[in-house]
């Protein structure tokens, strides 16, 4: 049988090794040497192609703007041809900062931790207020002071500002994930269902892997990985419920692409494959499951059902 209790095999992957300025200093101060101009090799932003998310597709068209963060960033205002090549890297950074957390105000103590920590208050705020002026004019040329419909000041927080024509996968993606939840409370289980494959479309691959270990990124990437994990296992089992033994198998299999110790994957993905008859198919899935557990130091199953 699969391993009895998957609480045990949590607990087994539990323990393995495995002063502030106004908006006239955001405008004033472009022309000062400071941390922005920091000799950081230039990324191609606009040569990274879109992650196979939904952003390509009807969800995106029409938008003013299209975000994706999921598998590499982009970003896209419909009839503008964008030279992230003129933009200093931690303006990027900046931009992919805010974008990442799908039209949400930032406070700015929470920004300079992650972007300047190595710069007093007073510098890491000019900074700040540079790059966002740098920002406003990169993406809305010919801007006149206050007049953002992008990049916007809340109070002491900011925000890449999104209206609701607006495209972002982030945001898209966790309002998929809150349309299941819901639907659980309501047993919606159509609903749930919709839900979950929407999530899926949305999850184009990792949060901003260009932006590699840097330590504000690594928990949210960590995050949406395990949730779009969940997503694809519970989607897996409900698949199952209803007979669906192809999608059941394909969402399994996504799962276990996000993290390949789901136990309740692995089951899904052995039960759909021994229902539909695919015998060599569930003797591979045998074998592999096998191997994930003797990776945990858990005894391997005497038999599979």
């Amino acid at each position: 049988m699969w391993c009895a209790d998957s609480r045990q095999l949590t607990d087994v992957r539990r323990d393995s090794p495995a002063e502030d300025r106004t908006d006239d200093g955001e405008r004033g101060g472009q022309e000062s040497e400071m941390a922005l101009s920091d000799r950081e090799p230039v990324q191609g932003w606009a040569a990274v192609p879109p992650g196979p998310s939904a952003g390509s597709g009807p969800a995106a068209a029409g938008a003013p703007l299209v975000v994706r963060c999921f598998g590499g960033f982009h970003l896209e205002i419909p009839g503008r041809r964008l030279d992230w090549a003129s933009v200093r890297p931690r303006v990027r950074a900046l931009l992919r900062f805010l974008a990442a957390h799908g039209g949400r105000p930032v406070h700015r103590e929470i920004i300079l931790a992650a972007l300047w920590p190595e710069l007093p208050l007073r510098s890491g705020v000019r900074n700040l207020h540079v790059g966002v002026s740098m920002l406003r004019a990169f993406l809305e040329p010919g801007l006149r002071r206050g007049e953002s419909r992008f990049v916007r000041r809340d109070g002491e927080s900011y925000l890449l500002a999104l209206p609701p024509s607006a495209y972002c996968d982030v945001r898209s993606f966790e309002e998929a994930v809150a349309t299941w939840r819901r639907a659980v409370c309501t047993g919606d289980r159509a609903v749930a269902v919709a839900a979950l494959r929407d999530a899926l479309d949305q999850y184009g691959g990792d949060l901003l892997p260009e932006d590699g270990p840097a330590e504000w990124v690594v928990p949210e990437r960590d995050r949406y990985r395990t949730l779009a994990a969940e997503s694809a296992a519970t989607l897996a089992a409900l698949e199952l419920e209803a007979g669906r033994l192809t999608a059941a198998v394909t969402a399994a299999r996504r799962g276990l692409e996000l993290d390949g110790f789901r136990d309740d994957a692995w089951r899904v993905l052995a039960e759909a494959q021994q229902r539909s008859g695919d015998t060599a198919a569930y003797a591979r899935t045998r074998r592999a499951y096998a191997r994930m557990l003797r990776t945990l130091g858990v005894d391997e199953p005497a038999r599979v059902a």
